[in-house]
């Protein structure tokens, strides 16, 4: 019977060289984005969601959500490779949730609801000069920040993709998240 051994070369401790913490697995560390937040939000969301959306409700129906021209944006951000529309079309896929997830965020008795968004909000933005970085794509980046929320194995994040990319979608929509220009967009 062969069993393994862990001692001379094969031993961890004889082998370390003294950096007890590894490079990659502190950079796994700073690549996740704690899922807390924007749990809470989704929870609440598909609670308020469940009988709010009117039917075919689009990007073009956004008489109530003040921001840049989202054409603008996108050029400005450089959402995507000049003459593809595929990441904006996503966004308007997204977009039937907008006006709702706007008025919910603005009611007045969702305080706690608007707090745990801001701090999405502020996480996500100090995480994006990180990440453009290393990408050619504004969707890049929010495929890259959707992708950290997904990555952190939480389960109810993992049932929930698609809001996940609603609200990261919204973010980028509302001008959260992403260069505006220098004008003011609604807060949630």
């Amino acid at each position: 019977m062969s069993r393994s051994s862990t001692s001379g070369d094969h031993s961890p401790v004889y082998n370390n060289d003294g950096h007890v913490y590894q490079q990659n697995i502190i950079h796994m560390r700073s690549d996740a984005i704690n899922p807390y937040n924007l749990k809470k939000v989704i929870d609440f969301l598909e609670l308020e969601l469940e009988d709010e959306l009117e039917p075919n409700r689009r990007v073009e129906d956004d008489d109530g959500l003040k921001r840049i021209d989202i054409i603008a944006k996108n050029v400005m951000n450089n959402l995507e490779e000049e003459g593809c529309s595929d990441y904006n079309n996503n966004i308007i896929e997204s977009s039937i949730y907008f006006k709702t997830i706007k008025d919910i965020l603005s009611a007045p008795r969702n305080k706690g609801l608007r707090k745990s968004y801001n701090n999405i909000k502020k996480t996500i933005n100090n995480k994006i000069p990180d990440i453009k970085r290393e990408k050619n794509y504004f969707s890049e980046v929010l495929n890259d920040i959707i992708d950290r929320f997904l990555n952190s194995n939480d389960i109810e994040i993992l049932e929930n993709e698609e809001m996940v990319s609603v609200v990261i979608h919204f973010m980028y929509y509302i001008c959260h998240i992403g260069e505006n220009g220098g004008n003011n967009a609604e807060t949630g």
